[in-house]
């Protein structure tokens, strides 16, 4: 039985002034939570869909092509965009998994994934006003999602471990170490969580090198 967990965290207030994280209570689970319009795809496209969540990241040049077909047939379906970007990831093809994410952040603005997808980039390429924008400068998910109750682990983690960086990165370390503390506890082994403590956190080599960059 999966289990579920429920999350809290401390007031604070970020040096941008305006941005706050409340004390807000939401479970998170490990419980599949499906959106409503792959709910309704007929249960043979589920069942496709699923086996392409699989494909994309062990076989993802023959997953592509079907991909596209379904996205071609269902293109109001966001979870297919996703798998096709890691399918374009794993064959090393950065524009199209770029172009692909960027599609489904425009498609489908309030999808999650969509969004976190979307402000890695933003991260990656150093926007970091952009990266803000995307979450309406609310680095809470129950600020960002006021109807929701739950919210699965890897979507938490993924925006923690993200909004994390982001505070890291535009000079807030405390608010990063903030963030981290309650990965650490919820999801210690999930890749963001694992980047997060590299930032704050940076083996010998490392440092030597950011002190080389002129970076420490």
């Amino acid at each position: 039985m999966a289990k579920t967990k429920r999350n809290r965290k401390r007031r604070s207030r970020s040096q941008t002034g305006s941005d706050r994280i409340r004390v807000i209570d939401y479970e998170i689970t490990t419980e599949p939570i499906l959106d409503a319009r792959y709910r309704r795809l007929p249960r043979p496209v589920q069942d496709a869909v699923e086996r392409l969540h699989y494909e994309s990241q062990t076989q993802p040049r023959k997953a592509i092509p079907e991909l596209l077909e379904w996205i071609e047939q269902y293109p109001r379906i966001p979870v297919l965009y996703n798998y096709l970007s890691v399918a374009y990831a794993g064959t090393r093809q950065e524009d199209k998994m770029r172009a692909t994410v960027e599609e489904n952040y425009r498609r489908n603005p309030d999808y999650l994934f969509a969004r976190l997808n979307y402000a890695e980039l933003c991260l990656a390429d150093g926007d970091y006003q952009k990266f803000a924008q995307v979450f309406d400068h609310k680095f809470d998910l129950k600020l960002l999602y006021p109807s929701r109750k739950r919210f699965h682990i890897s979507e938490f983690a993924s925006f923690a471990g993200l909004v994390g960086i982001y505070f890291f990165e535009t000079g807030d370390r405390e608010l990063a170490a903030t963030y981290y503390g309650v990965l650490k506890q919820i999801a210690p082994g999930y890749p963001l969580t694992k980047r997060l403590r590299r930032k704050l956190h940076p083996g010998p080599l490392r440092r030597l090198w950011l002190r080389l960059a002129g970076r420490s």
